[in-house]
């Protein structure tokens, strides 16, 4: 009986020195993170919203981190490009990528040859920051309000256009979704990034632009662009003057896109758990803060869990979109 308390005794301790260990070299592991240069992939064009919020945080995390995190722009095909190319990557935290939910919920949707499993092989880091969808146009356009272009839809069925950045993005569906509801047809016009629709858009090329606040912001500011329409549930303080897509009839195309940090299935936890420290201290930095509010953009952090959760909704939210409109990757 002694022999067997001593047993368990022991037993325990070399268990304690075991957790201790593993305890220590998770520190350690996450301490030294990152050892060396750090590639951030953004699966669209250089200077779209996408691209402009990654560049922010990538700096911020080169500061705090002591390492260059370098970003890589990879547009095409709404993100799978980008996704499939960290999805071979090896899990050592040197690549990561900074996304929409374009590749991860959406592609799989859409796209029955999609050469990633965004379940199995991509994971989420954190979720940065989120912001709604514009409808906009050319400020010389003679659209002046949502309902107008629903009226020359109508009288023009199927001539007229809108861009977007890729056929699946948030932004595509979100004018899809407009579309349904409104009973009309339009051409989509898909680009690798919003900086080449915002360049259609003021070449008089397509008619109006579902757009994100950052890529605006500035055009809007300067009055190149005027907006018409905003997928958020309640009217922007920045642009009270915008009504939401449920004030115009297009409640169910409500929707607040989001914008994240992901890496290969099989990175080592404590380099998850440090970058999420990161990104979540990045959040709350002035500095950072005070870009964001300059692009419109919301803070909104959410941790790994959280985050697998929103996708997990959205999935839903948007399978039903691609359904019903029938969207199929190529279009």
């Amino acid at each position: 009986m002694t022999g067997g308390v001593h047993g368990r005794q022991r037993l325990g301790a070399a268990a304690g020195v075991l957790l201790a260990g593993l305890m220590a070299a998770t520190a350690a592991t996450a301490q030294s993170y990152p050892s060396g240069p750090v590639k951030v992939i953004v699966p669209f064009g250089a200077g779209g919203a996408t691209d402009i919020l990654a560049r922010v945080f990538s700096e911020r995390l080169q500061q705090s981190l002591g390492q260059s995190f370098t970003v890589e722009n990879r547009g095409g095909a709404a993100g799978q490009i980008a996704a499939a190319a960290v999805a071979r990557s090896p899990a050592d935290g040197a690549t990561i990528m900074f996304t929409t939910a374009a590749p991860i919920t959406i592609a799989p949707l859409m796209n029955d040859k999609v050469t990633y499993d965004p379940r199995k092989d991509i994971v989420p880091v954190a979720v940065v920051a989120v912001q709604p969808v514009w409808l906009v146009v050319n400020a010389a356009s003679p659209l002046k309000s949502a309902a107008d272009i629903v009226q020359k839809a109508k009288d023009n069925p199927g001539k007229m256009t809108y861009g977007s950045s890729g056929v699946g993005t948030e932004l595509h569906l979100a004018a899809e979704a407009v579309s349904r509801s409104a009973g009309i047809q339009m051409v989509h016009v898909p680009f690798r990034g919003g900086g080449d629709v915002i360049a259609a858009l003021m070449g008089q090329q397509i008619d109006f632009a579902a757009l994100s606040t950052a890529s605006i912001a500035g055009s809007l500011r300067q009055g190149t662009l005027r907006a018409l329409a905003v997928s958020s549930a309640q009217r922007m303080a920045d642009f009270p003057d915008v009504p939401t897509f449920a004030e115009i009839g297009h409640g169910k195309a409500t929707m607040l896109p989001w914008w994240g940090m992901m890496a290969p299935a099989g990175t080592p936890q404590p380099v998850i758990a440090r970058l999420t420290q990161e990104l979540e201290k990045a959040t709350k930095d002035d500095a950072v803060r005070e870009r964001m509010r300059a692009t419109f953009v919301q803070i909104d952090f959410a941790g790994p869990q959280e985050f697998a959760r929103r996708i997990e909704a959205e999935t839903t939210l948007y399978g039903d979109i691609i359904r019903a409109a029938n969207i199929k990757f190529g279009q």
